[in-house]
């Protein structure tokens, strides 16, 4: 039987609270704020879309190398290379589904040489015009909340959504678990748990053993409640 487990990029295989500070040309610099409700995992992934679109904004007119060196300075979450690698040999499909842009979680595979364990990476795209960033993010990810790649996941791997695994840790996770088989959440906030609380079929899943809230200070936590 075919094994997948999908994994959120940001806050879960890396750890990126921070504050970004871009330099410009003319000496000037710009700081770029994430937002401490996509920080905290706390923003309605209803309104995901139009956020994005807000920070997105930010970086209009910076040239794309100046993002992707600071981006690239994102530390790998703790246990993260040794999560993948287990999963790897278990015979898991490790897909990563992400809000971030394809080309930077490629180069930061790359750099910490996990590329090796990702048969698949669903993220948007950066906006460019000769390297320079147009404020615009592109990808059906950022449409469907998460939840297109679950009918692509079925078709490319053949194996039923009752099957897939997703690894989150926010608001903006919560549909497409909603859509699979299990959830796991690695340290969720109190603002996503009480969205478990509240709503019924997230509670069902926790009840069924469907969905379980990993917390710790290394990602191989989750791994408590992979399936075998």
């Amino acid at each position: 039987m075919q094994k997948l487990i999908c994994f959120d990029f940001d806050d879960v295989l890396v750890n990126n609270k921070m504050v970004f500070k871009l330099p410009l040309i003319g000496h000037k610099l710009r700081t770029f704020e994430l937002g401490a409700q996509f920080i905290e995992g706390n923003l309605d992934p209803k309104k995901f879309n139009a956020f994005v679109g807000e920070v997105m904004k930010q970086v209009n007119g910076v040239h794309i190398d100046h993002v992707m060196k600071l981006l690239l300075h994102m530390r790998l979450q703790k246990g993260a290379r040794e999560t993948l690698a287990r999963l790897k040999n278990n015979r898991y499909k490790i897909v990563i589904v992400s809000t971030n842009d394809e080309t930077f979680i490629r180069r930061f595979l790359e750099k910490h040489h996990l590329q090796k364990y990702v048969s698949h990476i669903y993220a948007a795209r950066f906006g460019l015009k000769n390297g320079i960033m147009t404020g615009k993010i592109y990808g059906d990810v950022i449409k469907t909340e998460k939840v297109g790649i679950v009918p692509r996941l079925e078709k490319i791997y053949k194996i039923k959504r009752s099957e897939i695994v997703y690894v989150g840790d926010g608001l903006t996770d919560l549909p497409i678990i909603e859509r699979v088989g299990y959830g796991i959440l690695f340290n969720p906030n109190v603002i996503t748990k009480m969205e478990i609380f509240t709503n019924k079929q997230l509670k069902k899943m926790e009840n069924t053993k469907r969905l379980f809230l990993a917390e710790g200070k290394d990602l191989r936590c989750v791994l408590d409640f992979v399936p075998a």
